[in-house]
């Protein structure tokens, strides 16, 4: 990547960020990404590499190894939307700038890191967009993991993040209690009222105490935990409430209480799930003052792609996990996220469970596609009415305006049918990769049926299938030649074209059509090919 393409690319992220935290918006909201990345270590020999990770070695722990590593774990982070990261299990500074460099390879630079200095194989480490302006280490023990300690300055508003990696479970309740204590004895000398973020690998389940029951081996400190009675995120036995917390009832809020219990896993070890990972808020963040919790923004980033044969998608090697790297895989864990808001914490004004969320019920308002396009992603509430379904392939559909444009819903369209004319509400917007989809709908209704061909998109030589306003249309047909993965067609023009997985991809310069199919969005323009039909080979433009 040249140094110029570096410089642009910085300074477009700048303006981004310009424009998340701008006066404009009565409350600037960031994301925070909690993620164990399971060893991240880098390719230089210093002597303290667990065996399986010196490199160059028979265990495959080379170049390209580390390349696609740390490319999956930079693609999960930025597709999670992170602008702060926690992380565990990071070897060396060396190891964060490879993962800074990933990021910005992806066009989400997270340009401030910091990462313990305490002695350790596997680190704690903070990435943020936002300026590190203080870092401590909180000093645990001999032998023990230390809690990094860094505050950020978001536009003016100081938030102090911990970085957390207990001790492992293998081991009982007392190898993680000095843990626990440390981080309430540090938290003591904070300022009354300061805002502070605990997040990282706490390597205990939210209602540990009540775990104790199943496993004794655990319990050596007569019922004792260090994250639900030193941290305090139970009272009188039962876990803190937002309300309780506000009103005193212990010290934290344990994020995991914001969605349903089912989904209350972040770790899958042999089919044994826990909620080893963590994101515990203090009052502070639900005052008037400073920064807020974003009241019910927490879950889970998992997407399909971090899963494998119903378990959590890992880091692969040999035999079990002991012999050489395979080059696929993430992480043994999934990450979590909280957004937060430089602003008054605003309650929600009822929740309920959906999916990994748990959702304000916020007030409806009738919109348009074309508004879909301008309004913030996140949850919503908007009403669209006579919308045709121009698409479909599995649960992803394309729905379009009578007149207007046109837009993707991914997996949430499993009751809607191509031809069905229908009403119904948004209540989720995502982007993915500069693509805004509608990414979860409420109260479908069909009003009738029309045909698809006045709604489909006719492409000639004139139609650039690369502007912004084609997102998310149907092309009826368009031909031409297939070169190097780009449609080439009319006079001088092309778009790549991306075909899923099972189709079988033409030759080299090789004319085609392509028919019915949507143009979606992936840092480029593209024409997504799902089925086989919707390409024909050797059709003459």
């Amino acid at each position: 990547m040249s140094d110029r393409l570096v410089i642009f690319i910085r300074i477009l992220a700048g303006f981004f960020i310009i424009l998340l935290v701008s006066p404009a918006s009565a409350q600037p909201r960031f994301r925070l990404v909690s993620y164990n990345v399971e060893n991240l270590f880098d390719l230089t020999q210093n002597g303290s590499e667990y065996i399986g990770y010196i490199p160059h070695t028979v265990y495959g722990w080379n170049e390209a190894a580390a390349r696609v590593k740390y490319a999956h774990i930079a693609s999960v982070i930025a597709d999670a939307g992170a602008h702060v990261v926690v992380l565990s299990e990071v070897e060396t500074l060396e190891a964060l700038e490879r993962l800074q460099a990933s990021l910005l390879a992806l066009c989400h630079p997270l340009d401030h890191g910091v990462i313990s200095k305490h002695p350790s194989i596997v680190r704690c480490a903070v990435l943020s967009s936002f300026p590190v302006v203080e870092r401590r280490e909180v000093v645990v023990g001999t032998g023990m993991r230390s809690i990094l300690r860094v505050t950020l300055d978001i536009t003016g508003t100081p938030v102090v993040i911990y970085a957390n990696h207990w001790k492992s479970k293998r081991g009982p309740e007392s190898g993680r209690l000095p843990y626990a204590r440390a981080l309430a004895a540090d938290i003591a000398t904070l300022p009354a009222g300061t805002d502070y973020i605990l997040a990282g690998d706490f390597n205990s389940d939210y209602n540990e105490w009540q775990m104790f029951h199943r496993e004794p081996r655990l319990n050596d400190t007569e019922g004792e935990t260090g994250i639900n009675h030193v941290l305090a995120t139970c009272y009188n036995d039962a876990m803190v409430t937002e309300e309780g917390l506000k009103k005193g009832w212990g010290c934290h809020y344990d994020l995991w209480m914001e969605i349903e219990p089912a989904r209350r896993w972040s770790y899958n070890f042999f089919g044994k799930k826990g909620s080893l990972d963590h994101i515990l808020l203090p009052a502070a963040l639900y005052d008037n003052r400073g920064l807020s919790y974003v009241d019910g923004s927490f879950g889970r980033y998992a997407p399909d792609r971090l899963f494998q044969n119903g378990g959590i998608y890992r880091w692969q090697r040999e035999k079990k996990g002991q012999g050489r790297h395979l080059g696929k895989g993430y992480s043994d864990h999934l990450p979590l996220y909280a957004d937060f808001i430089v602003g008054p914490f605003v309650a929600a004004t009822e929740k309920a469970f959906r999916g990994d969320m748990r959702v304000e019920r916020i007030p409806q308002t009738n919109n348009s596609v074309e508004d879909l396009y301008n309004l913030p992603p996140g949850l919503a509430n908007y009403r669209l009415k006579g919308l045709v379904v121009v698409y479909r392939a599995a649960s992803g559909v394309v729905v379009k305006a009578r007149h207007g444009r046109a837009i993707y819903l991914y997996r949430a369209g499993e009751t809607l049918k191509p031809g069905w004319v229908v009403d119904l509400t948004v209540t989720q917007l995502s982007d993915y990769y500069g693509l805004r989809e509608i990414t979860a709908v409420a109260d479908v209704e069909k009003r009738g049926e029309t045909d698809l061909a006045p709604h489909l998109l006719p492409v000639d030589g004139d139609v650039d299938l690369c502007e912004s306003r084609r997102i998310n249309e149907v092309v009826d047909s368009v031909c031409g030649h297939y070169i190097n993965g780009r449609l080439r067609y009319g006079a001088g023009r092309s778009v790549r074209v991306y075909t899923v997985k099972g189709i079988n991809r033409p030759k080299n310069d090789t004319p085609v059509c392509l028919s019915r199919v949507r143009v979606g969005f992936h840092r480029t323009p593209e024409l997504v090919v799902e089925r086989q039909e919707q390409l024909r080979v050797g059709d003459r433009p």
